[in-house]
């Protein structure tokens, strides 16, 4: 192996050794208690390298989002013509929601989520990401549909898409919440993301208000 292909080895090494120590930290003691020196020492390197991986203490936490970005608009981009993209954002929804992990790191998922629950710090960056995982689908839902950017549909698609995702996300993390275990609560929410997406399909309708008219 090259010089240069034994450096991102290592890199890459280094890199997995941080996040595991951070995760591993977050999940015993709470995200908002654990410090980026107590991911260093964790880890057996300084803190300055600790910022050379990672630009803030979010994004130690947040590390999967690229790799979860890039599956989000493969399963765009990947979609045949004439086949249905809101599919494929349905099929992609359980997927995004555990960070890709098998039934095996069902634990893992659960104590991620319990994590952002318990920090505010980790909401509000969540919200940002969102934001930046907007802009992206809205782009490559552009490009699926033929529309040029600046695409209202695609936007909408994109904006919509997210809102479905937080919806039965915020489900997910009830029903962890109230101890279920996450296949269980995978299985209760079939139902759930069935109904969403078919709303998205159908659209919300005029929403009549209830009651006797005045």
């Amino acid at each position: 192996m090259s010089e240069t292909g034994l450096r991102e080895r290592h890199k890459r090494r280094t890199r997995q050794a941080i996040n595991t120590a951070a995760m591993s930290l977050f999940f015993e003691h709470g995200y908002d208690a654990v410090t980026v020196a107590d991911v260093a020492r964790q880890a057996h390197v300084s803190v300055a390298t600790v910022f050379n991986y990672f630009d803030t203490k979010e994004d130690l936490f947040f590390d999967e989002v690229d790799r979860m970005l890039d599956a989000l608009l493969d399963s765009v981009r990947r979609c045949r013509s004439g086949s249905s993209i809101l599919q494929a954002l349905q099929d992609q929804v359980v997927f995004q929601l555990t960070g890709g992990r098998p039934a095996a790191e069902a634990e893992e998922v659960a104590r991620f989520h319990a994590a952002v629950l318990d920090s505010p710090d980790l909401q509000r960056r969540e919200q940002h990401l969102q934001l930046r995982r907007r802009q992206a689908l809205a782009a490559a839902l552009a490009q699926a549909l033929g529309t040029p950017l600046p695409s209202l549909a695609a936007d909408l698609a994109a904006t919509q898409y997210l809102a479905a995702e937080s919806v039965i996300g915020s489900e997910l993390r009830s029903r962890l919440g109230a101890g279920l275990a996450l296949p269980d609560a995978l299985a209760e929410l079939e139902p759930v993301t069935a109904e969403v997406f078919a709303t998205l399909r159908t659209g919300l309708g005029p929403l009549v208000k209830a009651g006797a008219p005045q």
